[in-house]
């Protein structure tokens, strides 16, 4: 239907078109009306994104997608406006180039092999505004696994992907005073493996330490760590970092009736209590399961030079959290 004739034109209906970000509640939106209405008639052309009731308010909001509201001047449909109506997810605005907001930022970084910490070249490293929004900002690692791009500040949902590597996810935060290289860490897909265990953290301390402990068939316990790197059959001591940042690697082959205990030792603080060098550390453990579960643990701030982040139930492979900080001076100790 048209616009009736010129009688008509001198009435309107506003806003003519409105762009919200959907949210968990719907949103009212009141629409105004003037000049010469008589009784006026609405209708939408996708209710489910937005409806629109006979006292004019416009509910909307819940709902991704877009819709066109008619409004008829009065009940004999004798003239016509349209407001269209479009619903979208929050990221879009954050990624769409009229809603840019905040200076520059410069990030530069390296992807590194979980394994060994050699660069994984050619990987995909994606910057979102959310979980699921699409991708706003993507680059290429190089041959070495280095790479670089200028992002508007503020936090990101990262996603890194390279061919026969688990897929990484994580928050970043683009922020002009205190960004520097970003290290991303990639595991290799588990062929055969029960798990890995990944530990990263920041400058300081220079020196923390992964170390699982578990049962044994004769019945007693095992404990991995820098001094006892591997253990036949049951896991070992992939990396083992000493001057900050990590990655420090554990992989698990294989798993049997019992307690399985990862704990995260201040070496660089052994001897200190009180200490707050592991709390204040930025320390994060990332445990990919060969079934494809994944969790990250984030290191208590609370003071101790131990900080027990998991055990695993070795009958089920359920992992449960501990995330329990106590002190031991001892490396051989830990775990037990």
């Amino acid at each position: 239907m048209t616009d009736a004739p010129a009688a008509f034109s001198h009435w309107e209906a506003q806003p003519r078109s409105i762009r919200l970000s959907a949210g968990e509640f719907e949103q009212r939106i009141p629409l105004s009306l003037r000049g010469d209405v008589n009784v006026p008639v609405f209708a939408s052309s996708n209710p489910e994104v937005a409806e629109i009731g006979p006292d004019g308010v416009i509910r909307c909001g819940w709902t991704i997608g877009n819709a066109v509201l008619m409004v008829w001047r009065s009940s004999v449909l004798d003239s016509l406006r349209h407001v269209l109506v479009e619903v979208r997810d929050p990221s879009w605005f954050a990624d769409h180039p009229d809603f840019a907001s905040g200076a520059s930022v410069f990030l530069s970084g390296t992807v590194v092999n979980a394994l060994n910490t050699s660069g994984v070249g050619n990987a995909l490293i994606e910057f979102r505004r959310s979980e699921t929004g699409p991708a706003a900002y993507q680059t290429f690692a190089n041959a070495y696994g280095g790479f670089e791009l200028s992002v508007p500040e503020g936090f990101y949902y990262v996603e890194v992907t390279a061919p026969g590597y688990i897929a990484w996810h994580g928050w970043v935060n683009a922020d002009p005073n205190t960004s520097g290289d970003i290290q991303i860490v990639l595991s290799p897909e588990l062929d055969g493996q029960v798990a890995r265990i990944v530990l990263q953290w920041g400058l300081n301390p220079r020196d923390l330490d992964s170390h699982l402990t578990g049962p044994t068939p004769s019945g007693s316990r095992f404990h991995v760590f820098y001094s006892h790197t591997i253990e036949n059959e049951a896991a070992e001591l992939d990396v083992d970092d000493t001057s900050s940042y990590g990655p420090e690697t554990i992989t698990i082959h294989r798993l049997i009736p019992g307690v399985y205990r990862y704990a995260v030792h201040d070496y660089t603080n052994r001897n200190a209590n009180p200490s707050t060098g592991l709390a204040q550390s930025g320390a994060s453990v990332k445990v990919f399961l060969s079934d494809g579960r994944e969790q990250t643990f984030t290191v208590p701030n609370a003071p101790g030079t131990v900080w027990t982040v998991f055990e695993i139930d070795g009958a089920t492979g359920t992992v449960t959290p501990v995330n329990a900080m106590s002190y031991q001076s001892q490396p051989a100790n830990v775990g037990m």
